[in-house]
């Protein structure tokens, strides 16, 4: 039905060639979803060239008539892409083809960028044992996709792509110890006005942000692994365990430990970030 034939994470610089004809390539039913962090890239479709910056999504089909490059005058291109087989992503890729042409505007917060993210990281610390899991993972993404479509009115927000590479930065780093200088850096404001953009877009400040993330990639692993609260500590960024017992406390509203426990807490509808 699905499965992931191709998972990636590439940085292209100047001076690299990078090019990809949809009609000269040797796999045939496949389909690539491919997401830009940072930089831009372009693809050419349906008649149409289109520039792909951050916080951008581009979906193909090979073979079709396509071609995605790194443009001379782009500085450099951070995307991860995922390609897929089986007829459940053909019939997606077709419908999200007719709903928004070959380029999406998917927010870096989404669940479907969050989902594509965790496959990535999963599949890189080889979690992804076998085919059947892989494939569960393939027709997750795929009803991700779906969902996201038929709500992308409800779900875009009009990021600017400074603000849009900050939070790709974020949610790709969140378990480094990053600072606000390095976040502030990756979107090219000064310190004092990326804080200011930020709030404006957002309503809360980028380290409110990544503490969010933070908390919210926790709650998954308490949900789902039963490693260590210690080890989810440095897992997402927190060097001191007692120091994210207090955070996470003070978000959730109960400790790690208890909201692993608990059998009444269902979900995380809130969560007070300071």
């Amino acid at each position: 039905m699905a499965n992931i034939l191709v998972l990636g994470r590439e940085e292209i610089m100047p001076g690299v060639v990078y090019d990809w004809h949809g009609l000269k390539r040797k796999d045939v039913g496949t389909y690539v979803f491919q997401y830009t962090l940072s930089g831009m890239g372009r693809i050419d479709a349906v008649g149409k060239s289109y520039t792909v910056k951050a916080g951008e999504a581009f979906i193909v089909e090979i073979p079709s008539d396509h071609r995605y490059y790194f443009p001379k005058e782009s500085e450099g291109w951070e995307f991860i892409f995922i390609t897929l087989v089986g007829r459940e992503a053909s019939a997606c890729w077709r419908q999200m083809q007719e709903l928004s042409g070959p380029v999406l505007k998917v927010p870096p917060d989404s669940k479907l960028i969050r989902l594509l993210l965790k496959i990535y990281q999963e599949t890189s610390e080889q979690k992804v044992t076998d085919a059947y899991y892989a494939s569960a993972k393939a027709y997750e993404f795929v009803m991700e996709c779906y969902r996201f479509i038929r709500n992308i009115e409800k779900t875009a927000k009009g990021f600017s792509s400074q603000i849009t590479e900050a939070l790709t930065f974020i949610q790709t780093h969140y378990h480094e110890p990053i600072t606000l200088d390095e976040i502030a850096a990756v979107s090219g404001f000064s310190r004092y006005y990326f804080i200011k953009q930020f709030q404006h877009q957002l309503n809360m400040t980028p380290m409110q942000y990544l503490t969010k993330i933070r908390i919210q990639k926790a709650v998954e692993l308490l949900r789902s692994t039963r490693i260590p609260v210690t080890d989810i500590a440095t897992q997402v960024g927190y060097a001191n365990a007692n120091y994210f017992n207090k955070v996470f406390r003070k978000a959730v509203g109960v400790s790690a430990g208890t909201f692993r426990e608990s059998k009444d807490i269902v979900g995380i509808d809130h969560l007070i970030i300071d």
